[in-house]
């Protein structure tokens, strides 16, 4: 899915050649590929043109119109087909959205330890890309509270033990507002699975990658079914601190015995499971709160122990380069 359009109806053509299913002769017509694939002309006439720099396809003579499947076309292409990895088709990757994992990775590596400016040019040279998409990735990034734009270029402010507070003390005031709205349509299966997910994980040991899924399935998964389009979006912003959890999780899984968050959502659904709305937000609340703090023993443990050479399109602000 990371191929452009052209290049995989390109390979689709050259192995039905290969195959026989398309002969000496037989017509290729731009239009009619693009009707075939249900793509625009543009990648369709692409892929003739390939085809025609492979030798596999001829122009037509006047008055014919389009491309004739060349006489020595099978042998070559015998030479350049490779079977299909997938199905065909016409569904594709946006550009920002392959790279934006990387970038949001590097961001999360590092705002523990201080605050960084991201380049706009700098992220387009460095992954090859048009501003435009650049531009669309950090407009994301805001989007998720990790980025500010406040007329200075884009930064990424360090998660400082006053930030970490003011963080979780917005998230207590919005997300058991959040839950509250969506108390009288919860879903009981979706429920009643993450009650047993969470027991499970109390029982067993776990990777930082079920923890990071565990920690999503309620702050994430179940909040975002509330309605209130407004309150969803201030919660996302407020939660760039679950996105650096990903990172905290990796690296200081031996600071508690058993992660205390666990036994805190836990409370939260089988309130919710039994009825209990007022106790479950209240648990919520007070799940939040505990969890600055224990964010802030996080970042302590890790301010030494992380040191790497940042990407070119992050510049320190107020770090030693």
């Amino acid at each position: 899915m990371n191929e452009p359009l052209y290049t995989r109806i390109l390979h689709a053509l050259v192995s039905e050649v290969a195959e026989g299913i398309l002969a000496p002769g037989d017509r290729l017509m731009e239009n009619r590929i693009a009707t075939r694939f249900g793509v625009s002309r543009a990648p369709a006439r692409q892929a003739l043109t390939e085809l025609e720099a492979l030798g596999l396809v001829t122009h037509a003579t006047a008055p014919a119109r389009g491309f004739l499947v060349a006489v020595d076309a099978l042998w070559r292409a015998n030479a350049q087909a490779t079977p299909p990895s997938a199905p065909f088709t016409t569904q594709t990757i946006p550009t920002w959205q392959r790279i934006y994992g990387e970038i949001e990775d590097a961001l999360t590596q590092r705002i523990a330890f201080g605050t960084w400016r991201l380049i706009e040019m700098g992220i387009a040279r460095h992954f090859d890309v048009s501003r435009t998409v650049a531009r669309e990735v950090l407009a994301r990034l805001q989007a998720r509270g990790l980025v500010v734009n406040e007329g200075k270029g884009w930064i990424a402010p360090k998660l400082s033990e006053t930030r970490v507070r003011e963080l979780y003390e917005l998230r207590a005031l919005l997300e058991p507002a959040a839950l509250k709205d969506l108390s009288n349509r919860l879903p009981t299966q979706l429920l009643e699975r993450m009650i047993a997910d969470l027991q499970n994980a109390l029982n067993t040991d776990v990777d930082w990658q079920k923890l990071d899924q565990l920690e999503a399935d309620l702050h994430v998964t179940l909040l975002n079914r509330c309605k209130n389009s407004a309150l969803r979006k201030s919660m996302t912003e407020a939660q760039s601190l679950l996105l650096a959890h990903k990172f905290f999780y990796q690296h200081t899984n031996d600071i508690y015995p058993v992660e205390p968050f666990l036994d805190e959502h836990l409370i939260v659904l089988t309130a919710l499971h039994s009825g209990a709305v007022a106790d479950a937000c209240d648990g919520l609340r007070q799940h939040l709160l505990s969890s600055s703090d224990r964010t802030t023993t996080r970042i302590a443990r890790l301010q030494d122990s992380f040191h790497d050479t940042p990407p070119t399109y992050l510049e320190p602000i107020g770090l030693p380069v």
